[in-house]
């Protein structure tokens, strides 16, 4: 069994850590055996009968047919009693030089065998299917951030736990998608980012709760964490001293002299001075060029951050549009011009157009 474990063939197995494996019992095996050749031996008298191989007469076939129903319906039940181990590679640490197996026995007698499976790996934690952010940030500073390593990939953190015998065996991609959602609405577990360059975060955020899972997310230790986001802080203004400034004679605003003509008529002796005020801007326009390994968390950003800000005036007229550039050197495949002029005309893109 250690042997499957480690080569798929004469291949090494990659993913060893999504094998569980189902036992006979040694006792029950013998039965088995017995059970199993009784029903292939009057099934073959069974197919004989049909094919003309075997002439009997009609209550001889009725009782042939008749001994083969009764063998199938025992058979599953001796099946069942039999395969009721069930069987768990584990391994406790990286430095462990071999791995072990561990015994657990199903019960044969109530339920499908499916979830009785089912349940084994979910009360003995063989298979993962809700993982905390806690367990995952200690599994981290475990075997990720250490040795001045602060960043771990998520993508490749899960494809370690597909492998290696000593990782958490998650039931999928989606229960690792959770908890770095659950983790990345506090500041307690890590921050996250899509990327590094020249000591910089790309997409860096620390308490947001809003990450995508993709190929680039990266879990940043979080003490690094606060202190990048501390270090990349915008600084704060000066405050005014509340001083006032007295214009010279050849600077500072002029106001109008009695008698001088505006545009709502003449100014009045003693008038107040009129000071211009500033004007409101009516218009707002932004692009933004967006790298297509962020698209996703990219426009939700812009969505929430911004999109939602001018949304917030009851008065706005807003108008999105969306352009979408692609150039293929060597030429776009059939399969991707397909699939992407289906899903355009299913989302209803003004335009799409392949030249």
């Amino acid at each position: 069994m250690l042997d499957t474990i480690a080569k798929n063939g004469s291949k090494p197995r990659y993913r060893s850590n999504r094998l569980i494996f189902l036992a006979a019992d040694h006792g029950a095996l013998s039965r088995l055996n017995d059970v199993t050749r009784i029903a292939l031996a009057w099934a073959s008298i069974v197919d004989d009968v049909k094919e003309g191989k075997l002439n009997i007469d009609l209550l001889q076939k009725n009782q042939a047919e008749k001994e083969l129903k009764s063998a199938e319906d025992v058979l599953p039940r001796a099946v069942r009693e039999c395969y009721k181990w069930l069987l768990c590679p584990v391994q406790d640490a990286p430095t462990d030089p071999k791995s072990g197996i561990e015994a657990f026995a199903l019960n044969t007698t109530g339920g499908g065998a499916g979830a009785e499976i089912e349940r084994i790996c979910t009360d003995n934690e063989l298979v993962i299917a809700t993982w905390s952010p806690i367990h995952l940030r200690a599994e981290l500073k475990e075997l990720y951030w250490k040795g001045g390593q602060n960043t771990a990939n998520a993508a490749a953190f899960f494809e370690d736990t597909l492998r290696y015998l000593y990782m958490p065996r998650l039931k999928s991609r989606e229960v690792l998608a959770k908890a770095i959602q659950t983790g990345a609405a506090t500041k307690d577990f890590f921050g996250t980012a899509y990327g590094q360059a020249d000591g910089k975060f790309e997409g860096f955020a620390l308490g947001s709760g809003s990450v995508v899972f993709d190929d680039t997310l990266l879990l940043i230790e979080p003490e690094a964490a606060r202190v990048y986001e501390e270090s990349n802080r915008p600084k704060a203004q000066p405050a005014s001293t509340g001083q006032a400034v007295i214009p010279g004679p050849s600077s500072g605003p002029s106001y109008p002299s009695p008698g001088d003509t505006l545009a709502g008529g003449v100014v009045e002796p003693g008038a107040k001075p009129l000071t211009p005020g500033v004007a409101k801007a009516k218009s707002f326009f932004g692009a933004a060029e967006i790298a297509p390994a962020t698209a996703k968390m990219r426009l939700v950003q812009i969505a929430d951050e911004i999109v939602s800000v001018l949304a917030s005036d009851p008065n706005a007229n807003i108008r999105l549009i969306v352009e979408i550039s692609a150039e293929f050197p060597a030429g776009a495949s059939d399969g991707v011009r397909r699939a992407v002029s289906e899903n355009a005309r299913s989302l209803g893109l003004k335009t799409a157009d392949w030249e």
